[in-house]
Formats: C-alpha cells, structure tokens, sequence
C-alpha cells in the first residue's frame, strides 16, 4: 500500500505544483482576504467539484502511461487537459472564498489510482473506461443539480456541463468499442487433426 501512495504521490505532485504561487500560498488556518458570501452549499459544491478535477488529471496521466489502445491514451490526455482547466478555475474560486486547496488525492481516489495501477495491462484499458464511464455520469448529476443555482458556482456549472457530457458521450463510445473487442484469433489445428469443414482424408 506505501508503494502505492508514493506512486500517487509521483502523479499527483506535478498537479498540485501547477497550482502553485497564490494558491498555496496560504498559510494553513489563515483567514481568507475577505469574507466569503457563498453559501455551505456552494463551498461544498466547490470542495467536491475541485478533489474530482484533481483525480480526473491524476488518472489521466496514469492512463497515458498504461493505456494499450490509442483511443485510450487520446481520451486520457483530453481528460488530463480538459480537468486541468477546469480545475484551475475551481482552484480560483477556493482561494477568493478561503476554501482550502488539496495537496493529494482524498482516499477514494488513492484507493482508485492504486487499483489501476496494478491492473493487468490486458485489463487496463475497459477498467479505466468504465471507471471514467461511470464518474462521468455522477458528475453529471452533481453539476445539474448546481447549474439549477443562480451566482458564480452556477454559471460555473452550466459552463462546464457541455464538456461533461462530451466526455461522457465519448467514454461510452469507447467502451463498447472496447467490448466489442478484436476478432478472435485463428487456432491452429494440432498435427493431425483436420481443419473444421474437411473430411480429413484424401480419398
């Protein structure tokens, strides 16, 4: 398991380190620069959209890395690129509403990166897109229900829906391509044996 954080730690590090300077600057337990007028509702939305982000960029790094298939690795660096955009306009918001900023990767996500990691690379690709398949949908729901809000968390949510879906409808795609899977390959017949539709025998 320790070889498995330090693993997260390896990609997750960079991601934290792109939201350096006034970021992170903050000293743990300092105030924020004003107060904030959002509501707990909407720094919770903030908290749960802004550790999503950071997952989604940290397994797409790892998917790059392990992926088999080129659709795949193509998904992955969207995800990475698409999340870390995201995410900065996420971290943006914490820092002007004194919300904290997570330096690694809740539990979950941990947990999550591990498994993959130490999946077959067989297996890889249909973990990862399932896995992506099914966040994808909850984020969904997480992001409809704050883009029905009015202020800054709402625009934000009606703002990042469209690329949600995108991602979701393109997730799908993939996995039943996936599940299709490439034709079987041809068994060769042992010594002796006649191929399936032949007598055998010359005569």
């Amino acid at each position: 398991m320790r070889r498995g954080f330090l693993t997260t730690m390896l990609v997750v590090g960079p991601l934290v380190a792109g939201l350096s300077g006034p970021v992170l600057a903050q000293a743990p337990g300092s105030a924020p620069a004003y107060a904030s007028a959002l509501s707990r509702q909407e720094r919770n939305f903030i908290a749960e959209a802004l550790a999503d982000g950071m997952a989604e960029q940290a397994l797409g790094k790892l998917a790059q890395d392990r992926a088999e298939t080129e659709p795949v690795r193509r998904f992955a660096r969207r995800m990475a690129d698409d999340h870390g955009l995201k995410t900065d306009r996420l971290a943006g918001m914490a820092l002007r509403h004194g919300i904290p900023i997570p330096r690694e990767l809740g539990l979950s996500a941990r947990a999550h990166m591990s498994s993959l990691r130490d999946t077959p690379e067989e297996a890889f690709d249909r973990r990862y897109m399932a896995a992506e398949e099914e966040t994808h949908a909850r984020a969904i729901k997480l992001y409809e229900a704050q883009a029905e809000r009015g202020g800054e968390t709402g625009d934000f949510a009606r703002d990042a829906l469209p690329m949600l879906h995108s991602h979701f409808e393109e997730a799908r795609g993939i996995m039943a391509e996936l599940a299709r899977g490439p034709a079987p390959p041809q068994t060769q017949a042992p010594p002796g044996d006649a191929p399936p539709g032949t007598s055998g025998s010359s005569e």
